[in-house]
């Protein structure tokens, strides 16, 4: 052969080589899935409790209005999953749960009550706050001559808010923000003695109030965004209870055991099955249970004291199988 054909050759496999070789790139809309997917994943689970009025030292109707505190928690969860830095509870859900356990007409929920509200909803975390000013003050001005004058009110609303985050595993509050926000509207007007006042009204306490808390739960938004990597970063506590198999049914398994143990949705839990038992030659009690997995399931509902779980692996789950957390 000749050394035109061999280098012809070797030319030729070294090309074949290379494409064989040649690892192709993927588009970058795909390559930054797994990315978005991994941040979804690590979004926490927050619920807003309903506001509260604080005292305020204020004689207005306002702060006997159940309404407007509402209003504040239903805005401010707008707006947080608007940032799209949280998964937010139904406030339909949380109302229930409140309902359920007695607590809509109790008055003020504290951390240790919100943390057990949340765990209940399978939250990471809760937010409880107060409405400390919700004012609306008028402030006028005006002149006459010879029956001739002018006058011109200014009515300002102020609103500002407080809220505490709560960690529903400890029930400790993790961070605390505020925020407050102003509006202004003015009216005027010319009077002549003999015609009266000629001029414009704008005196809209719905509107202005509004407007004063829009601005002041914005505020408030921002900082709790600011303080979600602090959330995330809070260690979650897995269960210390293992809980039992009720109910086994195709791919659900039900538990006897649900949040006030501490167990929350999206948790994954080792099904064990108990092979034999140490007692106590003396007593006869069980010492200890050996025990050996035989599947994983995650919760998909939580309540006070159950929870359901669809099988990610293991067959065979029975009645009675021990449940554990963390393994």
């Amino acid at each position: 052969m000749t050394s035109t054909k061999l280098s012809a050759l070797l030319s030729l496999g070294v090309t074949l080589l290379a494409g064989f070789t040649t690892v192709p790139t993927l588009p970058p809309a795909v390559a930054a899935t797994p990315m978005k997917l991994a941040q979804a994943q690590t979004r926490i689970r927050v619920a807003v409790l309903d506001f509260e009025y604080a005292s305020t030292g204020a004689d207005s109707w306002w702060y006997a209005s159940p309404g407007a505190a509402k209003g504040v928690s239903d805005l401010l969860t707008n707006k947080l999953v608007n940032s799209g830095r949280y998964t937010m509870i139904e406030r339909s859900r949380i109302a229930d749960i409140l309902a359920e356990q007695n607590l809509g007409a109790s008055g003020r929920v504290d951390a240790s009550t919100a943390a057990q509200v949340g765990r209940l909803l399978g939250a990471d975390a809760v937010i409880i706050g107060s409405v400390t000013r919700f004012n609306l003050d008028e402030e006028g001005s005006g002149g006459s001559i010879f029956g001739f004058g002018g006058n011109r009110t200014v009515r300002t609303a102020e609103v500002a808010l407080t809220a505490r985050i709560v960690n529903t595993t400890t029930g400790e509050i993790i961070s605390v923000a505020e925020g407050s926000g102003t509006k202004e509207q003015g009216s005027g007007g010319v009077s002549i003695s003999i015609l009266g006042n000629i001029g414009s009204s704008a005196n809209n306490d719905d509107e202005l109030l509004s407007g004063a808390a829009d601005a002041a739960v914005s505020q408030l938004a921002d900082k709790l965004v600011d303080s979600s990597s602090r959330m995330a970063a809070q260690p979650q506590t897995m269960p210390v209870v293992e809980a039992i198999v009720a109910d086994v049914s195709g791919n659900t398994v039900i538990i006897n055991k649900g949040a006030q143990d501490g167990f929350r949705t999206g948790m994954t839990l080792s099904i064990e099955r108990i092979e034999r038992e140490v007692l106590d030659p003396q007593t006869g009690a069980v010492l200890r249970s050996i025990s050996s997995p035989i599947g994983r399931i995650e919760l998909t509902e939580v309540d006070a004291s159950s929870a359901v779980g669809r099988i990610v692996s293991g067959t065979g789950m029975r009645v009675g199988d021990k449940v554990k957390a963390g393994q």
